[in-house]
């Protein structure tokens, strides 16, 4: 058994208990090379609520590597997941998040995500232009 998928598995299961913040914390503790078990664990997950606290977790570790599931969870159905993706989209501000936010305001249609989306684009474009552009204060 996968050492690093038990500990997932566990920490999830602190979550579905109530215990948010220990489960945070323990995978956010978790190396950056656990960051597959958390992205099989939010493929697999059919619970809503995990769901979007597994997202939480993953771009919480803010490696440049997730922006690509974030971009795929940007487009789930459930408001608590697609706003997480958003949160880490914006976090990570990168010519790459960025590509992947106009993406999604292209492939996906609702006047509720189209705002959301469309203040996560100007956050992240914000961002990328300071901190590229010394004369922006970067």
């Amino acid at each position: 058994m996968n050492p690093v998928a038990a500990q997932v598995r566990y920490y999830l299961e602190l979550f579905r208990q109530g215990r948010r913040d220990d489960a945070l914390h323990g995978l956010l503790e978790m190396d950056d090379a656990g960051l597959a078990d958390l992205e099989t664990a939010f493929r697999t997950c059919t619970d809503g609520g995990a769901r979007g606290f597994l997202i939480h977790v993953i771009w919480q570790h803010r490696q440049p590597s997730i922006i690509s599931l974030l971009g795929e969870a940007v487009m789930d159905s459930d408001p608590r997941v697609w706003r997480e993706a958003l949160d880490g989209l914006v976090t990570l501000s990168s010519p790459a998040s960025v590509e992947a936010l106009r993406a999604a305001k292209k492939r996906r249609r609702g006047e509720d995500f189209q705002q959301w989306v469309n203040e996560a684009i100007e956050q992240a474009e914000t961002h990328v232009d300071t901190s590229t552009n010394p004369a922006h204060g970067g």
